[in-house]
């Protein structure tokens, strides 16, 4: 299947009927992603994951699906459990779902609260909005949820320097095969030969960081978009379910990230 397919499996065209939900309702949207299908419906979204297997995760069978998204639960609820609600299943057939049936379900969806996508960090920027107090909110929110978050165990490989080391070279070698460009790669070249050598100077503060318990179960993918003010404060969702490695993590790699998005939203003040 393509990640980002236009033409619709007949379940999630199905369930974009909106005589398929309870109450009255008018019209039901639908936002991909490129592992996920979300169903907008009422007050409600069902988020539903798409039957895949990358490199990086593994929703290739039923099983699977139904793991994480229990897994999704238990994680985003850890700071957010007012929008993430329950995992439900789907019954009946792709052709003829349904949310309430016996036997089985054919498949599983997390249910969370609708808010505003406007209200989205990312778009509260966009407009201009993004404001100081945002960000101090965000802080004390993030600090209290790393204070509680569970720590990475010491003879786990989480927060090791070889681990910290893997994506960004696994990067390297996807952008040298897309810009085969000699200055393009000359760059890239120098750019990887700068990471090897700072990770090798930093691989003896890494090993205290993890050592003194900075390395813990964190969000794994803390950028703008994955925040939203709700009543005046700001809340994380949609944390890494699907992979430990991208969730287990200093906590100043999530700061980072952060702090990264901000710069590439010209927020540098921020």
């Amino acid at each position: 299947m393509r990640l980002m397919d236009s033409h619709l499996p007949p379940l999630i065209a199905g369930l974009l009927e909106p005589r398929r939900y309870p109450g009255e309702l008018e019209q039901v949207s639908l936002v991909q992603t490129h592992i996920s299908w979300v169903l907008l419906a009422g007050d409600f979204a069902y988020k539903i994951k798409k039957p895949l297997r990358l490199s990086f995760l593994d929703f290739s069978t039923l099983a699977l699906r139904q793991r994480y998204c229990q897994e999704e639960l238990r994680l985003n609820r850890r700071f957010s459990p007012d929008l993430y609600l329950d995992v439900v299943g789907i019954f009946n057939t792709p052709q003829d779902p349904q949310w309430h049936g016996s036997g089985d379900p054919i498949e599983y969806a997390v249910r969370m609260r609708r808010f505003d996508e406007n209200a989205r960090l990312d778009r509260v920027c966009a407009r201009g909005e993004l404001q100081v107090w945002h960000l101090s909110d965000l802080a004390e929110r993030l600090t209290a949820f790393h204070a509680a978050a569970d720590k990475a165990p010491p003879e786990s490989s989480f927060g090791s320097p070889q681990k910290i080391l893997w994506p960004p070279l696994g990067n390297f070698d996807e952008l040298l095969k897309v810009f085969p460009q000699p200055d393009m790669q000359a760059r890239l070249a120098a750019l990887r030969a700068w990471t090897k050598t700072q990770h090798q100077q930093l691989t003896p503060l890494m090993q205290a960081r993890k050592r003194a318990g900075w390395v813990r179960e964190c969000h794994g993918d803390l950028h703008l978009a994955n925040l939203v003010l709700i009543n005046h404060q700001v809340h994380l969702f949609d944390c890494i379910e699907f992979n430990e490695d991208l969730r287990w993590i200093d906590v100043a790699s999530e700061i980072a990230f952060t702090y990264i998005d901000l710069l590439a939203h010209a927020q540098a003040g921020l």
